[in-house]
């Protein structure tokens, strides 16, 4: 689904407040229809410094009205204040003692006007939503996290299994890159015959977006492959306590299986990686044996294109606050909430069969 950016508006919902003292300032933005390291670089721009220094909690989508909280060091909250761009408007600014890390948000509100749906489909996803607010949402990967031609998983994949071709054939077919004159330097590197240092000549955040891709496309798969229950334990399942993220050994599915019930915990998938925590049993199998179907070995994650990945487990399904569901003139308006980490673009994808008649 493609949005005007005034029909997915996002709110993000911060882990705590400022404390109003410290070397710090944490500032809220709004922006229209670009993405926060967009909007980052325009602030570093006006403020004249490194776009490094301005920390943020999550990326947030281009098309789109945003709100989110940003913070920068040893510049005063009234010179933030000041602060004046076309599609970007500053709504506070306050004192804090540390910078914004990635990952410091409770999660995000989404208000979501779906255009040119009749108010018939009103019942029907008014419904569905119900059943996703009590069942969980499917806590798959966006579409998003794969890149506009989707296919960085496939990079990922040829990463780890030392199919250098592969990556380049990928790499030097993608306009970005090349605007970025990234394709200059590893086509240089690869006609001399230094395939190792053509892959360390793409930039460090793309080598870990390619691989974190394609951790996001095995988590899928597993997601795809118990999408009849998310909420069903099993034994040797790692279950995730969602008050905390705590993530422990399921010894007795049948007694715990009453906490996922109440969704105070979830099964688990794997974020592969050789620190991540194992499963055992028939849960393992399943996980070991998607590995085998890709062609890749579990201790490929150790060290790739001189990136450890550590891994995680991730919860199966994801807690949704629904808020309303209502008709409008053109369509319907959905809003809820999400938890940091989780896609409003899955939801979506969840009631597409319910938006016809």
């Amino acid at each position: 689904m493609v949005f005007e950016p005034e029909n997915f508006i996002v709110e993000e919902l911060p882990l705590y407040q400022p404390s109003g003292h410290g070397t710090h300032t944490y500032f809220a933005i709004r922006k229209y229809n670009l993405t926060t390291i967009e909007a980052i670089n325009q602030i570093a721009r006006v403020l004249q410094i490194n776009s490094r220094n301005i920390g943020y909690a999550g990326l947030k989508d281009k098309r789109a009205i945003t709100t989110q909280v940003l913070s920068v060091e040893g510049i005063s909250p009234q010179k933030v204040l000041q602060i004046e761009l076309p599609r970007i408007e500053v709504l506070w600014a306050d004192r804090h003692d540390h910078k914004l890390r990635v990952g410091h948000l409770r999660g995000n509100r989404f208000e979501i006007t779906l255009r040119g749906v009749s108010s018939n489909a009103l019942v029907a996803v008014r419904d569905k939503m119900a059943r996703l607010e009590t069942e969980g949402v499917p806590n798959r990967f966006g579409a998003q996290r794969f890149g506009n031609k989707q296919d960085s998983h496939l990079i990922g994949k040829a990463l780890l299994q030392e199919d250098l071709e592969v990556v380049f054939e990928y790499l030097l077919d993608d306009e970005n890159v090349r605007i970025n004159n990234i394709a200059k330097r590893v086509e240089k590197e690869k006609k001399e015959g230094a395939l190792d240092t053509a892959v360390a000549s793409i930039p460090h955040r793309l080598r870990k977006l390619y691989l974190s891709a394609y951790q996001a496309f095995l988590f899928n798969c597993i997601v795809e492959k118990r999408s009849l229950n998310l909420g069903k334990l099993y034994d040797g399942d790692v279950a995730i306590k969602h008050s905390n993220g705590a993530p422990f050994l399921v010894e007795n599915a049948q007694i715990e299986q009453l906490r996922a019930d109440t969704f105070e915990i979830s099964p688990s998938g794997p974020i592969f990686g050789y620190k991540m925590r194992q499963p055992t049993g028939m849960v393992q199998e399943m996980e070991l044996e998607l590995l085998a179907t890709e062609g890749v070995k579990p201790t490929a994650f150790r060290r790739v294109a001189g990136i450890r990945l550590p891994g995680t487990r991730r919860p199966l399904r994801m807690k949704m606050e629904l808020d309303q569901v209502v008709s409008i003139n053109s369509g319907l308006r959905l809003c809820f909430s999400l938890p940091a980490g989780s896609y409003a673009t899955v939801v979506l994808e969840e009631i597409k069969s319910h938006l016809v008649d």
